[in-house]
Order: C-alpha cells, then sequence, then structure tokens
C-alpha cells in the first residue's frame, strides 16, 4: 500500500492560501498583542476575555464562513457578496456600537477586547471562506 499521490492543477493556488492564512495571524497578533504586553488591559480579567474572545472569535468565523460558502453555492440567486453582508454585517454594527458605547462612558479596557473579538471573527470567516478553498487548490469565489 502507497500513500496516493495528490495532483494539484494550480500549486501557487495552495501557496497564497497558506499565506493568507499567515498574514490573518499576524494581524491578529499585531492587534492582540500590545494590548496585553503594552497594558492596555488593566486586569487579569480582561486579559482572560480577551484571550477567550480571540479564540472563540476565529471558531465561531471559521464555522460560519464555512456555512456561507455553503449556503452561497446551493442554490440559484445566492451570491458569494450577499452571504459575506449576511454574516458581517451585524456583527460588525454590534461591535461598532459597543466601541461607540464603550468610548462615551470612558471605559478603556473593554475596547481591546470587542475589536479583538471582532476582527478574529472576520478573520476566521475569511479564512474559510477565501484561503481554506485556496489550499485546497480552487478558484477564490467570484460571483
Amino acid at each position: 500500500m502507497g500513500i496516493p499521490f495528490v495532483r494539484s492543477r494550480w500549486p501557487w493556488r495552495r501557496a497564497e492560501g497558506c499565506a493568507w492564512l499567515g498574514a490573518w495571524c499576524s494581524v491578529l497578533w499585531a492587534v492582540a498583542a500590545p494590548w496585553r504586553n503594552l497594558g492596555g488591559l488593566e486586569s487579569e480579567r480582561l486579559r482572560w476575555l480577551e484571550w477567550w474572545a480571540l479564540c472563540a472569535g476565529i471558531a465561531l468565523g471559521y464555522t460560519m464562513g464555512a456555512g456561507a460558502r455553503d449556503w452561497a453555492r446551493s442554490g440559484f440567486g445566492r451570491t458569494y457578496a450577499r452571504a459575506i453582508r449576511l454574516a458581517l454585517y451585524p456583527p460588525g454594527l454590534v461591535a461598532a456600537i459597543a466601541l461607540i458605547a464603550l468610548s462615551t462612558v470612558g471605559e478603556r479596557g473593554p475596547i481591546g477586547v470587542v475589536a479583538t473579538a471582532f476582527l478574529s471573527y472576520w478573520a476566521g470567516f475569511d479564512v474559510a471562506f477565501g484561503a481554506v478553498p485556496m489550499m485546497e487548490g480552487e478558484l477564490y469565489p467570484e460571483r
């Protein structure tokens, strides 16, 4: 028994998908690290909350992204653009309202947690929607 040889018609697509994933990891690290290392979060509770928001946001975003990609492929008249709007606009609106409310009240620590949560959700969604299919050798969704 040998290992099956997987042949890809577009090997650079896989590399582009991996680079896309690496770029999102770099962005999330660049956003989350200063809050933790430079004292932007005042308490240990906020540090743990940010860590859980980061992990849960990635998992939820990836799940929503895979579901949105399948939903867009499943029927006539369903587009990838509509799936992205349905999945990103409501959390973005909630995050914007939370950021405005927190800055109005004067709470600066939780602002980093909210920003990290939304950005990690977006990263998970985008990786499931674009980077993973590219790593599998598929084209990026265009319709």
